[in-house]
């Protein structure tokens, strides 16, 4: 009797000691964790819920309004053509510079991976357009496709005859902010996925060439799969990156002719900096971030599914 009650006592002091020890790490944890949690909490959730709140206001400087109007600026935007027509470049804005931001960079990619006389210096100048910060690229081409003194009409007139306008229709403004996006950060991706093109076996090419594989059948078969999760992770990281700036927008059309080239993240900028409707422009960023949201979610969908799959 007295062996089992000293050996329950022992047993009671291992678990105390167990126990303290436990609750040790987990203050140490919570020490070390909280500046991390508090930091993050301050610069992004508090933004975030305050935004929010804020979607449900009229707040104005202007004005002088900050009332609660509840669902309002919602239903507002579903009738402001500004808002609606913004929402629809912005999809064809980021689907179609994230395809030709891809195609273009493994264009590039596959260029700089072949052996040439001068590789070295035309892998370090491809890196320019991507260096230059964007709003200084648009303020650039907005001077070279001016149709008064831009380099880009004249040579365009010495070569055709005809006169190159650009800004002063909507589609052609359109595809101008397009194909200047994929100048600038092609590039970028090219490094990327020559990171990748260089991580495959060469002998995997010669295993090919020897069973009668052209060049397209390779590069079909072999390039292709092999850097298609570097291919979904760049277009994933581009697509929520281009959704959510306006810099190159602002500084080569500033959404014109009109509202024709006018994003979602620009239209928040005009509401809320410009004008001072804080409530507006809050209840603007609120679906941005549903966009973001629904486009990531399925992003790490995708990327999942090709991870497994390669």
């Amino acid at each position: 009797m007295a062996v089992s009650t000293q050996v329950s006592t022992q047993n009671n002091r291992v678990r105390r000691r167990i126990a303290s020890a436990g609750s040790r790490r987990l203050l140490l944890f919570v020490a070390l964790i909280a500046p991390v949690f508090l930091l993050r909490f301050a610069t992004a959730a508090y933004p975030i819920l305050q935004t929010i709140r804020l979607s449900f206001t009229n707040q104005d400087l202007i004005a002088r309004t900050n009332d609660f109007i509840g669902l309002q600026n919602y239903r507002t935007m579903l009738t402001d053509s500004s808002v609606t027509g913004a929402l629809s470049f912005t999809l064809i804005y980021v689907i179609a510079t994230t395809i030709l931001d891809l195609v273009v960079g493994l264009m590039i990619a596959l260029l700089l991976n072949t052996v040439f006389f001068g590789r070295t210096f035309v892998r370090t100048i491809n890196l320019i357009p991507w260096a230059i910060p964007t709003i200084v690229a648009g303020y650039m081409f907005r001077w070279l496709l001016d149709d008064q003194f831009g380099l880009i009409p004249y040579l365009y007139q010495l070569v055709t005859g005809d006169r190159m306008v650009v800004f002063i229709n909507a589609w052609s403004a359109r595809t101008a902010v397009i194909l200047v996006q994929v100048w600038k950060d092609a590039p970028f991706i090219a490094v990327v996925l020559l990171a990748g093109l260089q991580g495959v076996g060469q002998d995997l090419y010669e295993a090919a060439r020897v069973d009668g594989a052209n060049a397209l059948q390779r590069f079909w078969r072999i390039t292709i799969p092999l850097v298609t999760p570097l291919l979904v992770t760049m277009g994933l990281f581009r697509i929520i990156w281009t959704v959510a700036s306006f810099d190159l927008v602002y500084g080569l059309t500033f959404g014109g002719p009109g509202v024709a080239t006018t994003v979602l993240a620009l239209r928040i900028f005009q509401q809320g900096i410009l004008f001072f409707k804080f409530g507006y422009a809050s209840a603007i960023a609120v679906v941005l971030l549903l966009l973001v949201g629904v486009i990531g979610v399925l992003g790490l969908w995708l990327f999942r599914r090709t991870d497994v799959a390669y």
